[in-house]
Parts: C-alpha cells; structure tokens; sequence
C-alpha cells in the first residue's frame, strides 16, 4: 500500500510558479509575461502580496501555443 500512496502522490501535488519564474520558463521578460498573462487569460492566483501560476495551467498554456503555431 506504501507504494502505490507513494506514487499517487506526485500526480497529485500542485506546484506553483510565481510570475518571474514562469516568465523565465517561458523564454520571456516579466513584463511581456504579465501581458501574455492578460491576453490568453491564464488563470493566476493570488495568495498574500504575490501571484502565482499553477504548473497545470502554465503546462496547458504552453501546449496550447505549441499547437497554434505554423509548422
């Protein structure tokens, strides 16, 4: 039973990305980032002062960009 607890457990952990950091993954500035942000309307949340990403919504966002673009 460990194992399986053990293993389930990744999937389920929430990772959060604040908005310099996920800027940085993007390959973009932190300004550029937050009009991004505004414009696909990627959802962010807010816990005290800062603000953050999900990793799952930064994960869709960035495959949803991968698929618009030309080949």
């Amino acid at each position: 039973m460990l194992t399986e607890t053990a293993t389930a457990n990744p999937a389920r952990t929430k990772m959060f990305l604040d908005i310099p950091t996920a800027a940085e993954l993007a390959g973009f500035s932190i300004r550029h980032f937050r009009r991004i942000i505004e414009e696909d309307r990627i959802p962010i949340v807010q816990i005290g002062r800062k603000f953050f990403i999900l990793g799952r919504d930064f994960s869709s966002w960035e495959s949803s960009k991968k698929t618009r673009r030309p080949a």
